[in-house]
C-alpha cells in the first residue's frame, strides 16, 4: 500500500502519475500528492519509476499505523525496490532482463544475429525465456 511521498526529494517530474495503472497520484507544482490513496493496488510501479527515491510503498496489503515516517528515510529504505531491481534513473535494467541463459551465452561470446535476419532475430528474442504458454 503507497504510504507516503517525501515532499523534500520529490521534484514533480510527473512519472508516477503517467506510470500509476489507478490513477492514485496528482501533481501538485512542488510535488507529487496521494489522492486516492484507497485506489493502490501495491504494483510498485510508482517505486521502480522515481528517479529521486520519493516514494514509499508498504509491503503490507494495508495501511501501517503509526508509520514513522522520518526513520523510514533515514533508514535508507527509500528506493531499495529499485535498487534490487537494478533500476537506475526511473528505467529498467538494460539487457536480457532474468534471461540467465541468453546472459552467459553471450558471456561465452554468442552474439544476437543482425537485425536485417528478422527470422532469426526473432527465435534468439525468445529462445530459452520462460514464456508462459
Amino acid at each position: 500500500m503507497i504510504e507516503f511521498i517525501d515532499e523534500t526529494s520529490c521534484t514533480a517530474c510527473g512519472k508516477c502519475v503517467e506510470i500509476c495503472p489507478t490513477d492514485v497520484f496528482d501533481l501538485a507544482s512542488a510535488s507529487a500528492i496521494i489522492a486516492h490513496k484507497e485506489d493502490c493496488t501495491s504494483c510498485m510501479n510508482c517505486e521502480l519509476y522515481c528517479p529521486h527515491d520519493a516514494i514509499y510503498v508498504s509491503p503490507l496489503k494495508d495501511p501501517e499505523v503509526g508509520l514513522d515516517r522520518s526513520a523510514i528515510i533515514a533508514s535508507g529504505v527509500m528506493g531499495s525496490y529499485r535498487k534490487a531491481l537494478h533500476w537506475a534513473d526511473g528505467r529498467g535494467p538494460s539487457g536480457t532482463g532474468d534471461n540467465w541463459a541468453l546472459q552467459l551465452r553471450e558471456r561465452q561470446g554468442e552474439r544476437p544475429p543482425p537485425p536485417s535476419d528478422k527470422i532469426r532475430t526473432q527465435l534468439y528474442s525468445v529462445r530459452d525465456r520462460n514464456l508462459i504458454g
